[in-house]
């Protein structure tokens, strides 16, 4: 499985933003290495279940489709933190630290993506259009092991026969795929920012006499 590439990281601008403006109140890299660590124990898990397959049971699966929803939940909010910048109007990050509903978070990185014109470069395995990310996104949120329970709680044996069938490894492999593709373009996202930021600058700068005073 790929490995999940480090965070772009800039002290510099890291240190000049306020974390008032922020979902994460300046804790990104902590919550960053705890979505690492979630994917890791997945990968742990999907690999002992490919290993013991004569002794898994249906709910095996359970918890590896939980860690990688928690890591999902994180990696789009670290996007949308970071896109909905260059949305006219950029997300509420009280909104954005409270919610936990993926389908919200998958509709504004789709909107961060057509706004910067990056859907032919938006693919990994198992997506090849924003409608197929919207899609898989969709699919993780319906395998929530108590939710599905829920729902089906008047079919006897429904879940536990869905998670028999389960294709784990797949679903592992997309996961990675996505999360790395998410983590890319999050970081994408924030050093295209930069530079549009010290491009204003700049012209602001230039714009501006010895004196300080604005050149009419």
């Amino acid at each position: 499985m790929k490995k999940t590439p480090a965070r772009r990281l800039s002290k510099t601008k890291t240190e000049s933003r306020t974390t008032a403006d922020t979902w994460h109140n300046g804790g990104d890299t902590e919550i960053l290495q705890y979505a690492r660590s979630l994917q890791k124990a997945a990968t742990t898990l999907v690999g002992k279940l490919e290993l013991d397959q004569s002794s898994r049971t249906a709910w095996d699966v359970c918890p590896v489709v939980s860690l990688y929803r928690q890591a999902l939940e994180i990696h789009l909010k670290m996007l949308v933190g970071e896109g909905s910048k260059f949305l006219a109007s950029p997300t509420d990050p009280i909104s954005l630290s409270t919610t936990h509903s993926l389908r919200w978070l998958a509709q504004i990185v789709c909107q961060i993506i057509k706004k910067v014109g990056w859907q032919r470069e938006f693919k990994c395995l198992g997506v090849s259009s924003l409608a197929e990310f919207s899609v898989l996104v969709n699919d993780v949120e319906g395998f929530d092991p108590v939710a599905r329970s829920i729902r089906s709680a008047e079919t006897p044996n429904s879940v536990s026969e869905f998670y028999r069938d389960f294709d784990i490894l797949t679903f592992a492999a997309n996961m990675d795929a996505l999360l790395t593709l998410l983590t890319v373009t999050s970081d994408a996202l924030a050093a295209t920012w930069d530079l549009q930021e010290d491009a204003t600058a700049g012209a602001e700068f230039g714009s501006r006499d010895d004196v300080g005073q604005t050149i009419q």
